[in-house]
């Protein structure tokens, strides 16, 4: 019988393979546990090789674990653990699952030189993965994931595990909660939270971010109740992504209790999803230009701006407005969070949901954001939709779609031919400019068209902004002609 060979999307011999963000895959086909054995084996020989000056000495090298609520998680998180134990390899562990920041401020403190988190954020249960954090709390970038990938390929055909129990001397279970309290509590001003009397509904989605964001305001007297905060591997038949398809309860529930807002966080508690008063849920794009501009005026935060391209053109218009310079990035927060280490900018903020502050966590943290943006909504005492009226009065709504497009010869083909093709033009009018930071981006005044090749799924991402939805979907409608 002819042996088969699992190949991935981009026909490498390996079935760990990194994305935009960490390395995703199905559970029992290429997520298994021989497969986890193996990326960290590689994960240890790359940290033996780079890491010897984290701790002083090659014999000290730390690495934190980490966990989602998904299915096997723990299980995984806790059979890594043993092998880098057995690779002479301290490791740090939560008490329970916890969210990416609390783990990234957790890194930085105790002098770790790296960490790994067992989650596949917004796949769906089937789904696992893993994310690498450098010793600086950040998502690791192509540089680093790329070497681990070499090491992989060396080890992976010849490897054979030998069952041996972890060296438990070498493991460490951690509080890493009540240092993340304190530093949110530098960050927000709850004490204006509470004082203006709000009523909030919190949904921790069976993630990781139960008893955190919840916690956080019921202890400071906030009027605050959380639902689905108890780990559920199959997140209630949906996507714990904190989209509006899966918000339905949260905006619901809003309306019920008339309370004034709804937040929640996905099931690493690195995204936000924020519900108004009328139970309408608020994507980033929407939110993230008016919060910039309370992080500018009102907490009078200095610096650039960090986006990705994908982003809503309104934070360039916010930027220019008040002096600040924009930096670009390609999608994968790891870029954003690289543009933040070596750049003087206050804040970095992605279309997915997704934003950090330059401060001790660079990394996307959806429980600062939902209190930041809370806060901000203390501060005016006015509706969100009433703030963004008035937002929208200086800086006029954009709006914004993105559809996905299933990959196949014809449609790849099309694809590159449009990243190397040059003065193209659209029904005779040529785009004031093309970017090729990630993909191609047409920018047509406020208006844009952006297509590029997904990091995490065999699909062609079409995104698209403009000052209504008949323009929006128009080219939207140019997109897939121009790849179908």
């Amino acid at each position: 019988m002819k042996k088969e060979t699992i190949y991935d999307i981009n026909n490498s011999m390996t079935a760990i393979k990194f994305g935009t963000d960490g390395w995703r895959a199905k559970m029992g086909k290429d997520f298994t546990f021989r497969n986890v054995r193996i990326f960290t084996q590689a994960y240890s020989n790359y940290l033996k090789q780079t890491c010897t000056t984290c701790t002083g000495s090659p014999d000290e090298l730390c690495v934190f674990v980490n966990y989602d609520t998904r299915f096997l998680s723990e299980e995984f998180a806790r059979e890594s653990a043993r092998i880098f134990t057995l690779n002479g390899i301290k490791v740090l562990m939560p008490e329970r699952d916890a969210p990416l920041a609390p783990i990234s401020l957790a890194v930085k403190r105790r002098n770790c030189c790296g960490a790994i988190n067992f989650t596949a954020s917004f796949n769906k249960p089937i789904y696992n993965g893993v994310k690498v954090f450098t010793k600086n709390g950040s998502p690791a970038l192509p540089e680093v994931t790329d070497a681990i990938e070499n090491e992989i390929q060396k080890i992976e055909k010849d490897y054979c595990f030998k069952p041996q129990y972890a060296d438990s001397r070498l493991i460490s279970i951690v509080d890493v909660k009540s240092d993340y309290m304190d530093y949110i509590a530098q960050l927000v001003d709850l004490q204006l939270i509470r004082k203006s009397e709000l009523k909030i509904i919190v949904d921790n989605l069976y993630g990781s971010s139960r008893e955190y964001l919840d916690h956080i305001l019921i202890e400071n007297d906030i009027d605050a109740v959380s639902i689905h905060n108890f780990p559920y591997s199959a997140f209630g038949g949906v996507i714990s992504s904190c989209g509006r398809e899966t918000l339905t309860d949260l905006s619901r529930l809003v309306m019920r209790e008339k309370a004034d807002l709804g937040l929640a966080t996905d099931i690493d508690g690195d995204r936000f999803g924020i519900v108004d008063c009328g139970g309408h849920f608020l994507s980033s794009n929407i939110i993230m230009p008016k919060l910039i501009e309370y992080l500018i005026e009102i907490k009078k935060m200095s610096g650039g701006i960090v986006k990705s391209i994908s982003t809503t053109n309104n934070i360039r218009k916010v930027a220019e407005h008040y002096g600040r310079k924009l930096y670009t990035t390609p999608i994968g927060f790891k870029f954003l969070a690289d543009q933040l280490e070596n750049n003087d900018a206050f804040i970095g903020v992605e279309s997915s949901n997704g934003a950090s502050l330059n401060k001790e966590i660079k990394i996307k943290d959806g429980i600062l954001f939902s209190l930041l943006i809370t806060e901000m909504r203390a501060y005016y005492g006015k509706k969100m939709d009433v703030i963004l009226k008035d937002f929208y009065l200086r800086f006029p709504r954009l709006y914004g779609r993105e559809v996905a497009v299933d990959r196949n010869e014809k449609v790849i083909q099309n694809y590159k031919k449009l990243t190397i093709e040059k003065n193209i033009l659209f029904r005779g009018r040529k785009p004031n400019h093309v970017d090729y930071v990630d993909g191609v981006k047409f920018r047509f005044g406020d208006s844009w068209l952006l297509i590029r090749e997904s990091g995490t799924n065999p699909v062609i991402r079409i995104y698209a902004e403009a000052t209504g939805w008949d323009g929006t979907r128009e080219l939207i409608k140019l997109g897939r002609s121009l790849i179908e």
